[in-house]
């Protein structure tokens, strides 16, 4: 999953690290624009695992100007999950969730956008 998420943002036009603080640390070389991502994977501790992202995610947060993203497998069980945070604590953190579907794509959700059930 990971590999698909960094392939999704190389594709465009970021360079793709990690800071240590996030899964994630991508930088766009021409507007410097920059997304700090957690990625969870599937796991038998769904609920586990997507808190721990969120608490990563959130303790990560050192850059105002990032976008901030948790990535996750695009199924049933983890819309679930994202679906029992408030949709003004997602606004509040500005958090993008990343869907990535088993042929590798991505799809992002920006805050305030709605998110199958």
């Amino acid at each position: 999953m990971q590999l698909a998420i960094e392939a999704h943002f190389r594709n465009a036009g970021f360079t793709v690290d990690s800071d240590g603080r996030v899964d994630l640390l991508c930088r766009h070389a021409r507007t410097g624009g920059t997304w700090q991502i957690e990625a969870k994977g599937v796991t038998t501790q769904i609920g586990l695992d997507f808190r721990t992202g969120m608490g990563q995610l959130v303790q990560g947060m050192t850059d105002q100007g990032s976008r901030h993203g948790l990535a996750v497998p695009d199924t049933p069980a983890f819309h679930a999950q994202i679906n029992k945070v408030s949709a003004w604590v997602v606004q509040r953190l500005d958090i993008y969730w990343l869907f990535v579907s088993e042929d590798a794509s991505v799809r992002i959700v920006a805050p305030g956008e709605r998110t199958p059930p």
